[in-house]
C-alpha cells in the first residue's frame, strides 16, 4: 500500500487491518509458532496501535509501527509460556559446527520443494526465538538490520549474529539433505 492513512475523528482499524493485517498475523506467527498467540498478537497490535496513530503518517512508517508493536507481543507470548528468547551462548549451535565442512555442488538432480519444504520448516522451527524473529523479519519482510535493532531492544551487531546463525543452519541443513551419496 503506498500513500498515507488518514485519521480523521480516530483510527480506521478496518483500513489498518485490511492493508496488513495479513503480514502482521504472519510475522507474529514466525515468532511464536501458534495460531493462537498469532492472534492475539495480531489483536493487541492494533489495539494498542490505532490510539496512537496522529494526523498523516506515511504507510511505511505505519507498518514500522505495527511491527513494533507484534513483536514485542509475540515476545511477551513466549514469555508467558516460559519459553528464552535470549538463550545463553553455551547453548547456541558453535559457530565452528555451522561451517561448511566440505563444498557441495548440487546438480540439476536436487530435491524437489516436496523434499525441501519439510527441512526448511523443521529449521526454521529449530531456530531460538530470537533468530526466528531477526531472519522473518531480514528476510521475508525486508525489514532492515538496524530497524530489526530498534525493534527488538538489541545490538545492530547482535541482530547481525542472529541473521548469520540462522542463514549457515539453513545451508549446512540444506547440504546435508542434498549430499549426494558416496
Amino acid at each position: 500500500m503506498s500513500g498515507a492513512l488518514r485519521r480523521r475523528d480516530g483510527c480506521d482499524p478496518l483500513e489498518l487491518v485490511k492493508a496488513f493485517g495479513d503480514r502482521i498475523y504472519s510475522i507474529a506467527k514466525h515468532i511464536t509458532q501458534n495460531d493462537e498467540d498469532a492472534e492475539d498478537g495480531l489483536i493487541q497490535a492494533f489495539l494498542e496501535f490505532c490510539p496512537v496513530l496522529d494526523g498523516c503518517l506515511d504507510s511505511g512508517t505505519v507498518w514500522l509501527r505495527l511491527v513494533t508493536v507484534a513483536v514485542r507481543e509475540a515476545f511477551s507470548k513466549l514469555r508467558n509460556r516460559g519459553e528464552d528468547l535470549f538463550p545463553s551462548i553455551a547453548s547456541l549451535i558453535p559457530m565452528k559446527d555451522l561451517v561448511f565442512r566440505k563444498l557441495t555442488v548440487w546438480g540439476d538432480d536436487c530435491n524437489s520443494p516436496e523434499e525441501t519444504r519439510p527441512v526448511l520448516e523443521h529449521w526454521f522451527r529449530s531456530l531460538d526465538p530470537m533468530c526466528r524473529t531477526v531472519f522473518a523479519l531480514r528476510e521475508i519482510e525486508e525489514i532492515t538490520v538496524e530497524q530489526i535493532a530498534t525493534m527488538v531492544n538489541r545490538s545492530v551487531a547482535a541482530v547481525g549474529v542472529c541473521l548469520l546463525r540462522a542463514r549457515l543452519l539453513r545451508g549446512e541443513m540444506l547440504t546435508q539433505q542434498m549430499r549426494q551419496p558416496e
